[in-house]
């Protein structure tokens, strides 16, 4: 058993959701200071209590149009400079767009039991299972060859390519061979030796509010009405990190199979937007928003010129009529959009991390 210290580093912002949703009439928006202002709902609701403003508070989420911050200074709540006693914590919004049809609705990152964002390590075991699984497919391209040519999208949006997926990912990492087992048993999957926790807890001070940005082959920018809790740039998350010997790769393997993904993914996706001043270091990607090409191993497996064809008739099948994805071949590559978001001025691809493993010294 072997035990070490894992370190990401966030290139670019990243949003781990926990489902929730922060609802238009539940935050206090302050254009000046760029600043968002979430409350904490329990004792928001207390004080509007002890003011006997409880009805028109509710009057005023069912039939009143105007922002939250203008009720709040007319009910003489919010002052000046002054935030009330009831919010939780507030959020840099410098990168985000409140634009004149009103504001949206915020996605929310997981928390703890005290309010702290933090990754949960199965979000951590995800992507290094897809990074690893990536690795293995791109180094056995040639061996795979005739279950690549028969690989055809079929079934619903949730089951397609189900059957080839579990095929090769069973190949590569069911390599246990317990006793009375077969090799598509889970318990024959060799990423159980590899054990993530929980990140360190980080503080809500490392969030910020990022707006769904969609980059075009030819540089265009489409702003999404979709803003999500993101922790900054620049910030450092610890995990511990635990390899036993079911699992039979080292850590300097799994750093070197992050780049080798993370060189198919250039080649074969990123190199297709010839977009400038897009920030875009680190060697994996994390959380939601960064895009299909950064979940999945069809590029790694298959290469870009039949990656493209693929990843094109999946995408097709599941959003036939709304992303013209049908006409991704003709562009050079499949999904046709780059996933970014926008802080300070300057462009990031969602999710981009670097990575470091040391061992713990016994």
């Amino acid at each position: 058993m072997r035990n070490y210290t894992m370190t990401l580093w966030t290139e670019a912002p990243v949003f781990i959701g926990d489902g929730g949703k922060i609802g238009k009439k539940e935050y206090i928006f302050v254009p000046g200071q760029q600043l968002v202002h979430v409350p904490d709902m329990v004792k928001m609701y207390q004080d509007f209590e002890r003011r006997h403003l409880l009805e028109a508070y509710e009057a005023y989420l069912l039939r009143d149009k105007r922002d939250f911050a203008a009720w709040l200074k007319q009910n003489k709540i919010l002052q000046a400079r002054q935030i009330p006693h009831w919010v939780a914590y507030s959020i840099d919004s410098s990168g985000a767009v409140f634009e004149d049809r009103g504001k949206k609705e915020i996605l929310t990152f997981v928390k703890d039991a005290y309010g702290c964002p933090y990754i949960p390590g199965s979000s951590i075991k995800g992507m290094l299972r897809t990074v690893l699984l990536s690795a293995l497919l791109l180094n056995n391209r040639d061996k795979l060859k005739n279950e690549i040519q028969n690989m055809e999208p079929r079934g619903s949006r949730t089951s397609m390519l189900k059957r080839e997926t579990n095929g090769f990912e069973q190949r590569c990492l069911h390599t246990l061979n317990r006793p009375g087992t077969e090799r598509r048993d889970k318990v024959n999957d060799m990423m159980s030796g590899l054990r993530v926790s929980d990140s360190h807890p980080l503080r809500t001070d490392d969030l910020i509010l990022c707006q769904k940005l969609d980059i075009s082959t030819e540089g265009k920018q489409r702003k999404l009405p979709i803003l999500r809790e993101c922790l900054r740039p620049g910030t450092e998350i610890v995990f511990n990190l635990t390899l036993t010997d079911a699992f039979r790769f080292s850590a300097e393997q799994l750093l070197q199979a992050a780049k080798h993904c993370q060189a198919a993914y250039d080649a074969c996706f990123r190199s297709a937007f010839h977009v400038r001043d897009i920030q875009r270091e680190g060697t994996v990607y994390l959380g939601g928003g960064s895009g299909y090409a950064t979940k999945t191993f069809t590029y790694p497996l298959l290469g870009k010129k039949s990656g493209v064809d693929l990843t094109s008739r999946i995408l097709n099948k599941i959003t036939p009529t709304v992303h013209g994805h049908r006409l991704d071949k003709q562009k050079g590559v499949s999904p046709h959009m780059l996933k970014c978001t926008q802080y300070r001025g300057k462009i990031y691809e969602m999710g981009a991390c670097s990575i470091a493993i040391k061992e713990k010294l016994q």
